[in-house]
C-alpha cells in the first residue's frame, strides 16, 4: 500500500495540473460520458476496421492511420496551449463510414487557472475544459456550441440532463503527439460515426 500511494505521488509531482483544476474529471462526467470513455479503446477498434474499406476505396485511409498511430507525447500543458488548424475525421458507423471535413480553427487556453478547448470555426464547435487522465493524455468534456449566441455553453456536469443528440455533451481522449500535432478522439459520438478524432497541428 506504501509504495502504491507514494507511486501516485510521484504521478502527481511529474505532471502537474494547472492551479485550481479539480484532478479527477470522473467527478465531473456524466454517467454517460463515463461509460462512453470506459469504451474508448472499443469504439477505436471497432471505428478503425469499419473505416478500412470506405477510407481505402478514396485512398484517404492513411490520413486516418496517420493520426491514429503516430506516438504519443507527455502530456504537457505548455505544449499544448496555443492556437491550432484542426479538422474532424469521422470513423466508422452506419452513415458515415469515413468522412474527413475541412481545416477549421481551434484553440487551447488557459482559462481560471484550467486548461480549456475551444473549436473556434467551422461547423460543430464545441468547447469545454481538460482535465489530465494520465502522464500522456488529458480528458475534454466538452459542450456542443453550434450556432450558439451570447456565453459559450457550459458542460453539463455529473448531472446531465441533456438528450437531444445535436446538442449532447462530448467527451475526448485528448493527446499530444510525437511530430508536433494533438488529437482529440471522440468516442461513441451520438450521431453518424463510431468515433470522431480532431486532428491538430500548428497554426
Amino acid at each position: 500500500m506504501r509504495f502504491a500511494v507514494l507511486a501516485a505521488f510521484a504521478t502527481i509531482v511529474a505532471f502537474p495540473v494547472l492551479a485550481g483544476a479539480p484532478l479527477s474529471w470522473r467527478s465531473e462526467a456524466t454517467s454517460h460520458d463515463l461509460d462512453r470513455l470506459e469504451r474508448y479503446e472499443d469504439a477505436v477498434t471497432k471505428g478503425m476496421m469499419e473505416s478500412r474499406v470506405a477510407g481505402e476505396e478514396n485512398g484517404s485511409y492513411n490520413e486516418l492511420v496517420s493520426v491514429m498511430e503516430e506516438e504519443t507525447a507527455e502530456a504537457d500543458p505548455e505544449k499544448l496551449k496555443g492556437q491550432w488548424n484542426c479538422r474532424t475525421i469521422k470513423a466508422g458507423g452506419p452513415f458515415a463510414g469515413f468522412v474527413v471535413y475541412g481545416w477549421f480553427r481551434c484553440e487551447v487556453m488557459e482559462k481560471d487557472g484550467r486548461l480549456f478547448f475551444e473549436k473556434l470555426s467551422g461547423s460543430q464547435r464545441q468547447s469545454g475544459y481538460l482535465y489530465l487522465r494520465d502522464e500522456k493524455s488529458w480528458v475534454l468534456l466538452a459542450a456542443p456550441n453550434e450556432g450558439h449566441s451570447g456565453p459559450v455553453r457550459e458542460y453539463s456536469g455529473p448531472e446531465g440532463g441533456v438528450t437531444d443528440p445535436q446538442l449532447i455533451d462530448e467527451p475526448a481522449v485528448v493527446s499530444l503527439l510525437k511530430d508536433g500535432r494533438a488529437r482529440a478522439v471522440f468516442p461513441w459520438p451520438e450521431l453518424e460515426s463510431t468515433f470522431n478524432v480532431l486532428e491538430m497541428t500548428r497554426r
